[in-house]
């Protein structure tokens, strides 16, 4: 039996979402398109005065300066320490708090979940005087480890609003048939809670590393070594007072970019499944 014919105001209804879409999809795309055409071309056609939508050159020149004279592969090592260290930090920590909060039953528990939020409210740059005081008085001025904690500060309001929202919507009662079989409290939350909540944990993983990995302010107050500086801060020294090598510039931004667009590949299954899930109501 043939399928029942589309009505013409699905078809036009269709239609405007598809060129909505591939609107949407332009405006994203095109950017990044640009910044790659500029870092493949040779300066002497970025500064010249036609315009390619293709170029009609390709250079690595830019690429091999970025990654060799101006010391990005030590920014890069730099970020993904304090990245991974912040990935690391604030889903453990977002995790342990959410399953203490949705698992166990103690005075004011729904009005914490609701605050957790607010800390978002207070704006980032009065906490600069405050905490380059207490990084500088325990020696951690240039070291990964203040990055680290301050970024894991940043991200883990948010990883646990969504870890708390995911970790609702898991059946306890899987909880309490492992423990009937025998199993402990940390042997049901490692055997059924985790796994059951793998899409939340990946996604919350990624956005802290996002988070980390493109955090200029507290990054550039903190390191004051420019052997020590991230990604983020190394990029804005290459925008030159009264003269910019656009080429360079570019070819760094599209190194800089790059980890995090692969990483969104390999996880993206489950960072939307995490997302969506876990940005419930509360």
């Amino acid at each position: 039996m043939s399928a029942p014919p589309v009505s013409r105001s699905r078809r036009i209804a269709n239609a405007v979402r598809y060129v909505y879409l591939a609107i949407v999809a332009l405006v994203f795309i095109l950017p990044f398109y640009w910044l790659v055409k500029t870092s493949l071309q040779p300066n002497d056609v970025i500064y010249g005065s036609d315009l390619h939508l293709v170029p009609p050159t390709i250079t690595f020149t830019h690429y091999q300066s970025a990654l060799t004279e101006v010391g990005l592969v030590g920014s890069i090592v730099n970020s993904l320490l304090a990245a991974v260290g912040t990935m690391v930090l604030t889903t453990v920590v977002a995790l342990l708090a959410a399953y203490g909060i949705t698992r166990y039953v103690f005075p004011g528990r729904r009005t914490v979940a609701r605050l957790v939020l607010l800390t978002y409210m207070f704006p980032n740059t009065a906490l600069i005087v405050p905490m380059y005081g207490m990084f500088a008085a325990y020696g951690l001025l240039n070291n990964p480890v203040a990055l680290t904690l301050l970024h894991s500060m940043l991200a883990l309001p948010f990883c646990l609003w969504i870890l708390q929202s995911y970790l609702e919507s898991i059946p306890r009662e899987l909880e309490e048939a492992a423990k009937v079989e025998g199993a402990t409290e940390f042997g049901a939350f490692r055997h059924v809670t985790v796994p059951q909540a793998m899409p939340a944990i990946v996604a919350v993983a990624i956005l802290a590393f996002i988070i980390s990995w493109g955090e200029y302010m507290f990054a550039y107050i903190l390191t004051t070594n420019s052997a020590k500086f991230t990604v983020p801060v190394k990029v804005t020294q290459l925008l030159g007072g009264y003269q910019v090598d656009w080429g360079l510039l570019t070819a760094a931004s599209v190194v800089v970019v790059l980890p995090v667009l692969a990483l969104f590949w390999l996880m993206v299954k489950y960072l939307g499944k995490g997302i969506a899930k876990g940005t419930g109501a509360i």
